[in-house]
This record gives C-alpha cells, structure tokens and sequence, in this order.
C-alpha cells in the first residue's frame, strides 16, 4: 500500500521546516519553494516552483500526484505587500487559484490573524473579519476562494509563528536571541498584542487534523495572550540573555507603512474541543527551542 503523497508549498520558510519533520515519515512528500536551499531536506523529494507560474504548477500537480496539499506559500512581508499590492494578490490569491483549479484532493491553507481590524482581539472563528492593510485583505481573498474553490478543506489561521531557524531572517525569536547575543540593543512594540504559535506545535495540529478528518476553519495558536514586549522578554529570559538591551516602543513610533491590527490574536477553544488538546504556554515551546539548540 502507497504512502498519502503530500504536496508542500513555501516548504523551506521556518514553518515548512517543522511540516517536512512532522510528515516525511509517515508520508511521501514533495516539498516545494521559490528555492533549495543548500542544505536542502534528504529525508523528502523537493522541486523549485513559484506558485504564480500556473503552468508550472500545474505540471508538478499533475506529475506527482499528491492527495494533500499543504500551502504555506504567501507573500508575509506586511509592509511589502503594503508597497506591491498587485504582487500580493498575485502571490496570495492567484497562487491558491493555480493550485485549486487542478487539485481535488484535501487542500490545508495556512491564514493568519491579520484578517481581522485587531480592535477586540483575541478573536474566535466566526468574529467578524475586517482586515486594515493589504496583507490582511490579501489572506483573506486567498480563504474565500479556498471556501469556493475546494470541496475538501482546512483553513488554520495562525498568528505570529516562531522558531530558531538558522536560514530564516523572518523570524522574531532568531532576531531578538541574535541582537542580544551580539549585545544589541533593540526596540520592541509594547501595543500589538497576540498568542504566539510553535512551528512545531502547529504541525503537529496539522497532522492531528488529517488523522481525525477534521475540516473546516479553525483557529490556532498558542496558550499565552502577550504583548511583543513581553514576548521578547520571555525569550531572553529563556536565553539567559540581558533584557535590560530591550527597550519599549509603540507601533506609532516605528512609522511602518501597513497598519497594523494591535490587538489581536485568537481564541483557541473549538479546536481544542475538536482534537481534545491544550494549546503550549511560550516558555515550554522556548525551553524546548533553547535546548535544540544546545544540543
């Protein structure tokens, strides 16, 4: 009897690197990004696709086959899709359709809480959805057509996904731990409010999610509701690193281009109900990431 085939896409951003570890084993895996890196994946087969390349992914669908994809493909630089609005749809919304007009099988879309105006946050699955940049409404397009599109799907919105990945520059915790490494002080917002999600954690639910048959939209995240003040002080706590270096600042003073939602993040409780589990507190899954790394 075959293995499932499962089809990742955006499989080499830190995410990807925690989907490829929690299903190479039990599945046939095709992992998919704009690039390999180097120091690709042995452990599954892995092709250069850009999502926007309808023909291009098309092939690839047709060629392996695969009974589920897993797309965590977007465009997340806030500010750049802010600047390239045209190119954020491309990339959030024209990538899903690409993908959805050649595949029947089980299609798990990764969203985030930036679909909402981040005024009453956290949020649960059927509030009211408002988003205020271009990302935001980009993500949220990209879930109406999953919704229209798929007749067998899962949409996780997530928030604020973390690890230590050596390759990955989007990533707040490699950033915080790097800075304060190097004796670097750094600025930090104490206004934008949000429940942090393990790249781990997240893949686990994922793999939860296909072995129960679960469907729909859920929403996931993890146990603690903070600041990113508060966050980047539990990660140099977690580091033995001096958090007297991190200094407060609102979202106003960084004069970004995208608004940001401030307070969001989400509720968390149909999916536990769902898959009787309990959300990771930050310091457990930041333990755990400290202790990685010295081994």
């Amino acid at each position: 009897m075959r293995k499932k085939r499962i089809f990742i896409t955006g499989a080499f951003g830190q995410l990807g690197d925690a989907v490829i570890r929690e299903f190479h084993s039990g599945f046939d895996v095709l992992a998919a990004d704009l690039s390999i890196p180097r120091q690709k994946h042995s452990v599954c087969r892995t092709a250069e696709v850009d999502i926007t390349d309808r023909r291009k992914v098309q092939t690839l669908l047709k060629e392996f086959a695969p009974d589920i994809v897993i797309n965590l493909a977007a465009l997340t630089d806030v500010d750049g899709c802010e600047r390239s609005p045209v190119l954020a749809e491309k990339v959030n919304v024209g990538g899903v359709e690409n993908i959805l007009d050649c595949f029947q099988g089980l299609f798990i879309h990764i969203s985030t809480d930036y679909v909402f105006d981040g005024k009453e946050g956290p949020y649960a699955e059927d509030a009211e959805t408002n988003p205020i940049n271009v990302y935001g409404r980009t993500k949220l397009q990209s879930e109406e057509i999953v919704q229209s599109r798929s007749a067998d799907w899962v949409i996780i919105r997530t928030n604020v996904v973390f690890d230590y990945n050596r390759r990955t520059r989007a990533s707040f915790v490699k950033w915080v731990v790097d800075s304060l490494r190097a004796g670097k002080p750094i600025r930090v917002v104490d206004d934008q409010w949000n429940n942090p999600t393990w790249t781990v954690a997240l893949a686990e639910i994922m793999h939860e999610m296909i072995n129960g048959g679960v469907r729909g939209l859920y929403h996931y995240g993890g146990a603690d509701y903070l600041h990113r003040l508060e966050f980047a002080n539990r990660i140099a706590d977690v580091f033995h690193l001096d958090r007297r270096l991190i200094t407060p600042i609102s979202t106003g003073e960084l004069n970004q281009l995208a608004p940001r939602p401030l307070k969001c993040g989400l509720k968390t409780s149909k999916i536990e109900r769902k898959l009787n589990v309990a959300c990771i507190p930050i310091d457990t899954s930041l333990k755990a990431i400290y202790s990685k790394l010295q081994g």
